[in-house]
């Protein structure tokens, strides 16, 4: 008896299998690639310079995004709605990476299925990616999901005669929304020799002035002595390295401007001073 449920269970298995296969192929014939293929070709995140990202909303397609990824002395910015800003760097490399590791599932001829561009939502794309390998540019154009959800019709550097089939959630992996990769880390990573501290406490009128002389922690304004420099450097600089940006107000927020006249006159501050 438990062997005939094993039987009845694999033969549902290969059934499965069978009708997803059949889901793939409805559009037109699928070349599937045996070997591993990557779209466009070996390459890292340190070869591409930038990527022009344009989507619509998963959940919501009448939503629009559209914004420029850019690598300025090596450190990757994003620049939208006349916002120019930090990226997260691990982020900003692992998106540039996704796009070296896009496989080529398989392949269909455009001109064995009547009306493709309609048929794979090329109509109306669901994305578009510009980038560079090496100074040269690269297009993806992003069609509709395969029936199966896993997979998304895709056309490259237009190329109208070939439509890949490639994962979906590598694609998705690509298109963040623009404020969900801007660098929150309040000290980023070039602030790692911190040498000089003004600060303000508050509810004090006084300002404190610290300075590191061969990392030996003084204090110079309002009286000298040495510090403790353990404290400074595993405590005070720590936990300011450990705060996180919760949202950004920028100049089109409405709270801008009333945040930027309270700044004139803070309550308290911290000034560092790198090397």
């Amino acid at each position: 008896m438990k062997g005939k449920k094993i039987l009845i269970l694999s033969l549902l298995l290969i059934l499965t299998l069978l009708l997803v296969f059949l889901f793939l192929v409805d559009r037109g014939e699928v070349k599937v690639i045996k070997t591993k293929e990557f779209v466009f070709g070996e390459f890292s995140s340190k070869d591409i310079s930038f990527l022009s990202i344009y989507f619509r909303d998963y959940y919501d397609r009448k939503k629009e995004y559209r914004y420029l990824l850019f690598k300025s002395n090596e450190i990757w910015l994003v620049s939208f709605s006349n916002i120019v800003d930090r990226v997260d760097q691990k982020l900003g490399n692992f998106v540039a990476n996704i796009l070296g590791d896009i496989e080529n599932l398989g392949t269909i001829n455009s001109n064995e299925v009547e009306d493709y561009l309609i048929t794979f939502g090329f109509n109306k794309p669901n994305a578009e990616i510009l980038f560079d390998i090496r100074g040269k540019t690269n297009k993806i154009i992003v069609g509709n999901l395969a029936p199966t959800k896993d997979y998304y019709y895709i056309l490259v550097n237009d190329n109208y005669e070939k439509i890949h089939l490639v994962y979906a959630y590598k694609i998705d992996n690509i298109l963040k929304y623009p404020e969900e990769i801007r660098d929150r880390n309040v000290l980023t990573s070039e602030w790692t020799n911190v040498i000089g501290i003004e600060y303000k406490p508050i509810s004090s009128k006084s300002k404190f002035v610290f300075t590191n002389k061969n990392h030996i922690w003084f204090s110079i304004d309002p009286f000298e002595k040495e510090l403790d420099s353990t404290f400074i450097e595993n405590e005070f600089l720590k936990n300011l390295r450990s705060i996180s940006i919760e949202f950004f107000i920028d100049k089109d927020n409405k709270l801008y401007k009333s945040l930027i006249t309270k700044t004139n006159n803070p309550i308290s501050y911290i000034k560092l001073f790198n090397q």
